[in-house]
Formats: structure tokens, C-alpha cells, sequence
């Protein structure tokens, strides 16, 4: 693989990272992710914000953080999506290494620094660290220096992304190789483009390092892409899982039960969303596109809240609609103390 034959950088050594930023319509959430970007411990950096054509003063908010700080840069695009401002912010990077933060979030002083200490110790192609759910209105949650570390195959890293332990396929609280990134854009005009890129990502890598440090602050908010309401969009979420069995099939095939729990855990989630903005025809399509559910039910790695909501869809939509909202009542409170926890 071209990755590894180039190698890591070695330890002690400082390589410059290129955080991408794409920005729209955050003008109420952008200084402090600048902000949190400015005071990384780590100094060879550059920040690419990608003014995806915003309509709001995030982009005038950009352009007076840059002057002062000869690192940040902004670029200006028609409005095309974050994926087209990424792919444009990947080709523009300088650095060998690039790490991606959504403009309505923020970091930890030494998140970079953090990921690249995990790539040059482990001699690993992608680094990855943790992070907090952050609710708006809610304490903030207090830094955690611990944590464990993990060195992965390829294979254990999709694994592990499609059981949903630990890892996501969001693209940001990871560090990867520019050259691999080039060679994996995101696809324009959808949403859940992460979910069709990053396992090819992983799947480029001799290894992948995970350590489970807090080093990202993922903000809950209404209108983001993971609060909306159902739309016949979020269908391509499933094609992307699709996309993903058909593109592992031979490469990890001891992958393949992971892909189909995946693949359920996505269907569950857009039915989780067709009830909740009562849309039944949405839920009725969803369900007709429901495979491996017997497969689901008896897979120990499965999570018992997908299960039962598996079950409740069985029973019929007035069952599932309960259950569901139970469901998501309880995600809340449980993620909500988790944050003040921590």
C-alpha cells in the first residue's frame, strides 16, 4: 500500500497537520471552535476554513480570526455541501497529516498533539481519540487524561466502527494520511457521506490506533444533520452500507456481520426519525428494506436497545412508535449524564 510504504513520521519529529473546517450557518458556534484550534499545544498546524457559500457572518467571522493568525486560512465556495468543501480544503493542504472538525464543535487543547503522539508511537497510518456528547445549555464536561489504547488491524477497525464500540464514522477525532484522503473524496450532494468514506479509509490502513482520551466536543444541536427530521435524503445512509459489504466482500470478509448489523442499526435509526416525524409511508419503505433480522436478533455484539427496537418494529408501527420515543428519552438523559460525569 502506498501509505505504508512511505512510512510514519518518526518520533520526536513534528509534521504539520491540516485541520479542515468546513462553515455554514454557524455564525452562534464558530468562534469557539476557532478558538479551541488557536490553542492547540501542538503548533505545526494550518487550518483551512472552507466557506461553504454561508449566508450568515460565519465567513466574516473567519476572515478577522484569520488575521490574526498567519496560520488559519479561508476559502470561499458556492454553497455545495460540507463534503465538496472538505474535498476542496484536502486538495489545497499542505501537511502530510489532515484532521477534520465540524465548525460547530471543539477540542481540547492538546487534541492534536494527542493524535499525532498515537501515530508516531504505534507507527500507525490513522489515529483516532474519543470525545464528549455536548448539549447545549448543559455544564460543560471537565477534560479526562486517561484512557486505554488500542492497535488494530483494518479489519478489527470496521469491526469495531459498525458495532458502534467507540468508534464512529465521523470523520473528525481522527488523523489521516492526506495522500489516502485524496484518494477517498467524499461524495457531493448527500448526507451521511462519512458513512461512505471513512471505512475505505480504514481499509487503506496497515493499522490503526484508537485511544479512548475525551479529545473532541461533539455539540448536540437542533438542525444539525443528526437531529433533523426524516427526509427521503437520509436513504442513501442505507446505500452507503450497501456500498460497504460490496466493498469489503473480499477484502474482510470476517467483516461481513458487522456491515449487515450496520446495515440494520442504519434502517433502525431512519425509522427512529420516519416516527418521529409521523410519516408512515417513510416507515412502511424503511421496513420494506429491513434484511438480517434474524441475524441481528442473535448477534451478541448487537446493542439490546437495537434489538428491542427490532422487536417493537415486528409488532407493528403503533408498538414500535412507543417504544421508539421511550427509546429516545432515554438516550438523552443517559448521554446528558454521561456528560456532566465526565
Amino acid at each position: 500500500m502506498t501509505n505504508t510504504q512511505q512510512g510514519t513520521a518518526a518520533a520526536g519529529e513534528k509534521p504539520l497537520v491540516s485541520i479542515i473546517v468546513p462553515v455554514y450557518k454557524v455564525e452562534n458556534y464558530i468562534q469557539k471552535c476557532l478558538d479551541s484550534l488557536k490553542a492547540q499545544t501542538y503548533e505545526q498546524i494550518e487550518v483551512l476554513l472552507v466557506d461553504d457559500g454561508s449566508p450568515d457572518a460565519s465567513a466574516d467571522i473567519c476572515e478577522k480570526f484569520a488575521q490574526t493568525d498567519s496560520r488559519f486560512r479561508v476559502m470561499h465556495q458556492e454553497n455545495q455541501g460540507q463534503a465538496a468543501a472538505r474535498n476542496h480544503a484536502a486538495l489545497e493542504a499542505n501537511g502530510d497529516w489532515i484532521m477534520f472538525v465540524d465548525s460547530d464543535d471543539y477540542v481540547a487543547p492538546d487534541c492534536v498533539k494527542y493524535l499525532v503522539s498515537l501515530v508516531q508511537k504505534y507507527q500507525a497510518d490513522i489515529s483516532l481519540g474519543s470525545f464528549f456528547y455536548r448539549y447545549e445549555n448543559t455544564p460543560e464536561p471537565v477534560w479526562d487524561e486517561n484512557g486505554k489504547v488500542f492497535e488494530m488491524t483494518a479489519q478489527e477497525a470496521l469491526i469495531r466502527m459498525n458495532y458502534s464500540q467507540g468508534i464512529g464514522a465521523m470523520p473528525w477525532a481522527k488523523l489521516f494520511r492526506k495522500e489516502n484522503v485524496l484518494a477517498h473524496p467524499f461524495p457531493v450532494g448527500v448526507i451521511y457521506e462519512d458513512l461512505a468514506t471513512t471505512y475505505k479509509l480504514f481499509c487503506d490502513a496497515k493499522k490503526v490506533v484508537f485511544g479512548t482520551r475525551r479529545i473532541y466536543y461533539w455539540l448536540q444541536r437542533e438542525g444539525s444533520t443528526m437531529h433533523m427530521k426524516f427526509d427521503e435524503r437520509q436513504l442513501y445512509g442505507i446505500q452507503a452500507v450497501k456500498d460497504q459489504y460490496a466493498y469489503v466482500q473480499d477484502r474482510f470478509p470476517e467483516a461481513l456481520p458487522s456491515v449487515k448489523a450496520r446495515y440494520v442499526g442504519k434502517i433502525i435509526e431512519l425509522m427512529g426519525l420516519a416516527l418521529q416525524s409521523d410519516s408512515k409511508e417513510a416507515y412502511r419503505t424503511l421496513k420494506n428494506q429491513l434484511a438480517y433480522t434474524k441475524e441481528a436478533l442473535h448477534d451478541p455484539r448487537i446493542k439490546k436497545t437495537v434489538k428491542l427496537r427490532l422487536i417493537a418494529v415486528k409488532m407493528g408501527y403503533l408498538p414500535a412508535k412507543l417504544v421508539f420515543s421511550v427509546h429516545e428519552v432515554m438516550k438523552k438523559r443517559a448521554t446528558a449524564k454521561r456528560s456532566i460525569r465526565h
